[in-house]
């Protein structure tokens, strides 16, 4: 729902209301049941040789390939260019084991930093 939404510009909230007004006015309970009675209704009108898709989505190009530059590696999080964070496993654990060392260097600077502070009073 969440990409239907992002691609008509709505609300995901919005999208779900839409589609359960929807079921309801065709007195269905679920969406397969409502795209089974359209495909029944259109299935003899549609002709994919003759008509063309609605919806065509043609892959958009993310900010580095717009300014012509390389990214070295995925942030963690979705960005304007990458919505979805699409980072795999190995991905994931390393951003995952390189944040546990960095608040561990963090930590042991400042138990330091506290030390040779208690050592100058």
């Amino acid at each position: 729902m969440k990409d239907i939404a992002r691609h008509i510009g709505r609300s995901p909230v919005t999208v779900h209301q839409r589609l359960a007004t929807a079921r309801q006015h065709l007195g269905v309970s679920r969406s397969v049941e409502a795209a089974r009675l359209l495909f029944e209704h259109e299935g003899s009108v549609y002709d994919p040789a003759i008509y063309k898709p609605t919806i065509v989505v043609e892959p958009q190009p993310d900010d580095a390939s717009i300014l012509g530059r390389t990214v070295g590696f995925p942030l963690p999080f979705p960005t304007q260019g990458r919505p979805r964070n699409d980072l795999t496993f190995a991905g994931k654990l390393a951003y995952s084991l390189a944040l546990s060392a960095i608040i561990a260097l963090v930590f042991g600077g400042s138990i330091a930093a506290l030390s040779g502070l208690s050592e100058l009073f």
